[in-house]
């Protein structure tokens, strides 16, 4: 526990946490020991480098709900929109607006849920790093700027950043796929964005054609 089945024998991070926060236990290459000691004082940024695995399944969870708020785009009924607006007065109008509001307010929430999601997820991430025997992970407290409109990138970055540092395998790989979601997320937005202000002006041109 707490370290991959191929680390080499040494003193890792006692993953049961029964000598301390700071305590260390010996791994003879297969199995934990009864051995313990004091981890020895590391300067910031001199931490010695673990072999585990960094890649939890909670921070692709935390990267796929940041991909919901983009998919969400296609709840919305921009049609429905529009020809509520440009038949504004009749009651099948007023109908539709109250439809597309209710749609905007679901959708809404949906996102507000997936930032919540990604920072459970965070959560969890962070704590199955400690217990795979990452010293001090970067915490996962800073996925809560993704309710600044920051998204998951402090957290994202950080994370990378920090495992390359105190980890043989480092945090790449996540951070290079939540980047690719993130410029796909955008390249839709804009796209969607882009077609709803076409068909805008295209109705409005032939309601006053």
């Amino acid at each position: 526990r707490g370290v991959g089945m191929s680390a080499p024998a040494g003193w890792y991070p006692d993953p049961t946490g029964v000598t301390g926060v700071t305590g260390e236990r010996w791994w003879d290459g297969t199995q934990w020991t009864a051995y313990e000691r004091a981890a020895p004082y590391a300067p910031a940024g001199m931490w010695p480098k673990v072999q585990v695995d960094t890649n939890t399944v909670w921070v692709w969870l935390a990267i796929a709900v940041t991909a919901l708020p983009y998919a969400t785009l296609f709840l919305v009924d921009g049609g429905g929109y529009l020809h509520g607006v440009l038949q504004s007065g009749s009651s099948a109008a007023v109908s539709g607006m109250i439809q597309w509001q209710l749609q905007t307010l679901a959708v809404s929430m949906l996102g507000w849920v997936a930032m919540g999601a990604g920072i459970v997820f965070s959560w969890l991430d962070w704590r199955e790093l400690r217990r795979r025997g990452v010293p001090t992970p970067f915490h996962w407290a800073w996925s809560f700027f993704a309710l600044l409109g920051g998204g998951a990138a402090v957290y994202m970055i950080g994370r990378a950043v920090v495992l390359r540092r105190r980890t043989v395998s480092g945090g790449w790989p996540p951070l290079w796929v939540w980047i690719g979601v993130t410029v796909i997320g955008y390249a839709i937005t804009f796209a969607w964005l882009f077609w709803f202000i076409g068909a805008s002006f295209g109705g409005l041109t032939s309601s006053y054609s």
